[in-house]
């Protein structure tokens, strides 16, 4: 018999610092209401009752995930029951989705009908593909007549690789792209990504996982050992933070595509969730000076978050010209004198102000390094 409202239990682990012991958890999701609550398995005690004050929602409940309750972020590592293993574990897949050299500036479209889909990305890297690391992906094209040919095109620029999360991910991704075949594409599916976007067969815009076996296979060929390496310049650039917000909001993509409709190409990208201590980090330089650095880094640490190395050619001051694309970050005061902005048109507040962008341009290879070389290690 179907429940109506359903409770969905997951297997929480915080490190917890002073110890350096990991500790268990298990958060229970109530679909009547939407609230949660939080038990700590070692003291056998609910250290969260059941309340609505929150920001978690079902979609971020998933294996793999991290979630930030009351300061603290969570890992969720398992399914808590088996009732909620047999519903959501058959419902919810994982599967690769491939950037392919030459198309990064197409990410902001690809997210969009991602998200349009109801699928999430879970993970991000924009990165070469070592020789080595293309042969092994593409073994079971070895000795056919276009292997060298894929092999050298797979090599000679960045990917952009996801790891997508949601209900049948793996049919929804293969239906977002299309087609292999770009005349078959264009034919049967002129709004897929390969029709609108792809060059030709070879290269065609994306790959995506065929199976389930596929995709455990491939996820860890790319993401298992940090296979590609991230790819970041440092040099004549600025970084761009999209914020959790914007990301749980499925507002990434078209925040995206503004910046590259802007003139501004996408040289490092990276999907990254910051802990508290981290966003400290990140921000120490603006403690004591904004009156709302609390409420800004716990945002900064509440979720997925997509960092961006942008470039823009003909600009002699890239840090500047991105300035004034996202706008000031009194949000009010944005969408009076810059109503076209990135923040006029995304953001909420001062905490909730769309992106993070490299202030001044002594600034901007510190910050692409540290976001980037941070990640990367």
């Amino acid at each position: 018999m179907e429940v109506e409202f359903p409770k969905y239990a997951f297997a929480l682990q915080y490190f917890d610092t002073p110890s350096m012991l990991l500790r268990d958890y298990i958060i229970q999701f109530y679909t009547e209401r939407g609230e949660i609550d939080i038990y700590d398995c070692r003291a056998k005690r609910m250290i969260l009752r059941k309340t609505l004050e929150h920001k978690i929602s079902l979609s971020d409940l998933y294996v793999g995930n991290k979630i930030l309750v009351n300061g603290r972020q969570y890992d969720i590592v398992d399914y808590a029951d088996e009732f909620t293993r047999k519903t959501l574990g058959n419902q919810i897949q994982s599967t690769y989705a491939m950037i392919k050299p030459g198309y990064s500036q197409y990410l902001g479209e690809t997210i969009e009908r991602i998200n349009k889909e109801g699928l999430q990305v879970a993970k991000l890297r924009m990165g070469y593909m070592y020789r080595e690391i293309a042969a092994k992906f593409y073994a079971e094209h070895q000795g056919k007549p276009f292997y060298d040919t894929l092999v050298r095109y797979m090599t000679s620029g960045p990917i952009v690789a996801m790891e997508l999360v949601g209900q049948n991910a793996i049919a929804k991704w293969r239906q977002i792209i299309g087609p292999t075949n770009l005349d078959n594409a264009k034919a049967q599916a002129p709004e897929s990504l390969r029709a609108r976007f792809a060059r030709s067969t070879t290269e065609n815009f994306a790959h995506g996982s065929d199976s389930p076996e596929s995709a455990k296979r491939e996820l860890g060929i790319i993401f298992g050992d940090n296979s590609i390496r991230l790819v970041a310049s440092h040099q004549e650039s600025t970084l761009c933070v999209v914020k959790p917000h914007i990301v749980k909001e499925n507002l990434a993509g078209q925040l995206i595509q503004m910046i590259t409709k802007a003139g501004y190409q996408i040289v490092g990208a990276a999907m990254e969730s910051y802990d508290i201590q981290a966003a400290n980090e990140f921000y120490e330089c603006y403690r004591g000076v904004i009156d709302n650095y609390m409420e800004i880094t716990t945002e900064f640490a509440s979720g997925p978050l997509i960092g961006l190395e942008l470039k823009k050619e003909g600009s002699f001051d890239v840090v500047r010209d991105f300035r004034e694309l996202v706008g000031p970050i009194d949000i009010k005061v944005a969408k009076v004198i810059r109503p076209e902005s990135i923040r006029a048109k995304f953001g909420k507040n001062q905490t909730y102000c769309a992106v993070h962008c490299t202030d001044i341009p002594e600034e901007a290879e510190i910050e692409t390094r540290y976001f980037f070389e941070l990640f990367d290690h």
